[in-house]
């Protein structure tokens, strides 16, 4: 056994060398690199597109608040009223888009009044309640009309804007892409020109919409001159659309062939 011992360290040399070939990686391999074929460029593109679009739809969010010192139930009782009225005005009119928001009762504890002359310690609770009723249009005319009627149903003004709605959204940016698409070309077509190529590829094209699209807001008045007379009639909220920026970023890397 003391014979065999000498013949591991060339078995072991032996078996380093018949290794197979592929463990040996080529250093560009290791590196993660893929080179393009030979006599072609690789370039990384954007182009952006911008449009300021005018505000179409014009959104009203109100709410009625109730407070009384009896119970829930009659607190709830006023705005179920009150909320049903509203719904029933907003929905004859066929251009609106009408919906609900939260609705909440809660019990209120009032600060604990002493009485001076007595000691005696009060403390009233009083619930407390509300709820929102919002409605879109793009007929702002039959919208702010409607809205005034509500406000004069006891109800308060949570906002009053105009915005670009979704659809026109969707088909500006639709454009835009298009255009910067062609602006991405351009470029690319731009830098073989100038490396004397004549063959350009987009690949991994990136469309980034940048994101929610930014209003403009002109002035709003969400009451007339109540505080001329407080017993007059409430007059229509008035309001006036601005202008919405819509943008779009594409991007590419560029292959530029001879």
């Amino acid at each position: 056994m003391t014979r065999a011992q000498p013949l591991l360290l060339p078995m072991l040399l032996l078996s380093t060398l018949l290794l197979p070939a592929s463990f040996a990686a080529p250093a560009n391999a290791q590196d993660g690199l893929a080179l393009p074929p030979e006599g072609t460029t690789i370039i990384n593109l954007s182009a952006t597109e911008k449009r300021t679009m005018p505000q179409d739809l014009l959104i009203a969010s109100l709410r009625i608040e109730v407070e009384d010192k009896a119970d829930a139930a009659v607190v709830q009782d006023k705005i179920n009223k009150a909320m049903k009225s509203a719904l029933d005005l907003a929905k004859k009119e066929s251009a609106f888009k009408v919906s609900t928001g939260a609705y909440s009762v809660y019990k209120y504890d009032q600060p604990i009044i002493v009485n001076q002359k007595t000691g005696e310690q009060k403390n009233d609770p009083v619930w407390k309640g509300s709820q929102t009723i919002d409605i879109e249009s793009k007929d702002a005319t039959k919208l702010l009309a409607a809205v005034g009627k509500i406000q004069g149903m006891g109800f308060a003004m949570n906002n009053l804007a105009y915005t670009l709605s979704p659809e026109v959204v969707e088909k500006v940016r639709d454009e835009l892409m298009v255009a910067a698409l062609k602006k991405l070309a351009a470029k690319a077509d731009i830098v073989a020109k100038t490396l004397g190529k004549s063959k350009t590829d987009l690949v991994d094209v990136n469309v980034d919409t940048g994101g929610p699209v930014v209003p403009m807001y002109k002035t709003m008045m969400a009451r007339g001159e109540m505080a001329m007379d407080a017993a007059a009639p409430m007059a229509a909220p008035v309001a006036e659309a601005g202008e919405t920026d819509v943008s779009l970023t594409v991007s590419a890397r560029a292959l530029i062939k001879p």
